[in-house]
């Protein structure tokens, strides 16, 4: 029923976007900063993942520090869970932050850390680092909401009623070669933790960022259509501002209907364990994946800085838009 009313609201939504970014001054004062290329501000969320992340590495431990200091200097109380666990011969660690600690439902987003052991200096630029990157400059853009858009009312009442986790999966890429069982550690890990502690029914949705930001001319379809309404209002909010978001083409595959006629898996990542639970999930992940893609070419030079700046706004506008109606009419 709550998901009924929720679909309900937000195909209603999807009618009143119109061509004005919410978080326009932010992205203004903010996005040439954090995720860029080639700028090496001291904010930048980009660079530091330039490295191989490989589990229980010091690379890992560096970027590990990298996200939690990010989250530690942000205004509002980001609660951190770290879910540290060994498998397969590898130290694992799932990062966790939640804002809106006694919420009674919460949104997911999220993208694997970790980088392939083989072949060995594999950076995963698209595989996961800039969506991971993506992830940073949302928390940002969503602290920056609660503290300077929101009276101090709205925000508790925000927080009790739909909170937010990003969370930062480890162990997603095989150690060996991809299998039910050595593939997706994290996640795994993750979720069944989350059936025993009782979070798992407060979970609206889970929307999972891979392979985004490439330089070739990939897009992503909705494959699941329990998240088609959710994937309609991003479409929405990059057709009426496509004109002055940084890439002015679509990053959507709207025609592409065969994953949802499909009764079945087709591409494997870290939803998977939520799905099975029954959690709605929205899938930005294109088809065909880039060439570059568990290869020693998915580095930076491959990285499409505009691309990534959309999905970045795409997805605070998307938020800013669910928190909104969160706030003016609870459930």
């Amino acid at each position: 029923m709550i998901r009924w009313m929720l679909s309900l609201q937000l195909l209603t939504l999807i009618n009143t976007i119109d061509a004005t970014l919410f978080g326009q001054r932010f992205y203004e004062s903010t996005l040439n900063s954090r995720l860029s290329l080639a700028n090496n501000h001291i904010k930048n969320l980009l660079v530091p993942f330039n490295v191989t992340r490989t589990p229980g590495s010091t690379e890992s431990l560096k970027v590990q520090n990298f996200i939690e200091d990010h989250f530690e200097n942000l205004e509002n109380d980001w609660l951190f869970e770290p879910n540290q666990f060994f498998s397969n011969g590898f130290n694992f660690t799932n990062m966790v932050f939640t804002l809106g600690h006694n919420a009674s439902s919460y949104l997911v987003l999220a993208a694997h850390y970790d980088s392939k052991l083989v072949p060995p200096g594999f950076i995963g630029a698209i595989d996961s680092a800039a969506s991971c990157s993506i992830l940073l400059y949302i928390a940002e853009f969503i602290d920056n909401f609660y503290t300077e858009f929101q009276s101090v009312e709205q925000t508790s009442f925000l927080t009790e009623s739909t909170g937010l986790k990003i969370v930062f999966f480890d162990g997603e890429e095989a150690i060996n070669e991809w299998s039910v069982d050595d593939s997706i550690y994290g996640a795994k890990n993750l979720a069944a933790l989350w059936e025993e502690d009782g979070t798992l029914p407060k979970l609206e949705s889970l929307i999972l960022l891979d392979l985004l930001g490439s330089v070739e001319d990939v897009k992503v379809p909705s494959y699941f259509a329990r998240s088609s309404t959710e994937y309609q209002m991003l479409l929405a909010i990059e057709a009426e501002n496509q004109n002055i978001l940084p890439y002015k083409h679509t990053l959507f595959d709207n025609l592409d209907k065969r994953f949802q006629d499909y009764d079945g898996i087709l591409i494997e990542d870290d939803h998977l364990p939520f799905l099975a639970y029954g959690i709605p999930v929205l899938h930005l992940i294109p088809v065909p994946f880039p060439s570059c893609w568990h290869t020693l070419n998915d580095t930076f030079d491959n990285l499409d800085e505009p691309k990534i700046q959309n999905w970045a706004l795409l997805l605070c506008e998307f938020l800013s838009l669910r928190m909104r109606m969160s706030l003016r009419d609870p459930f």
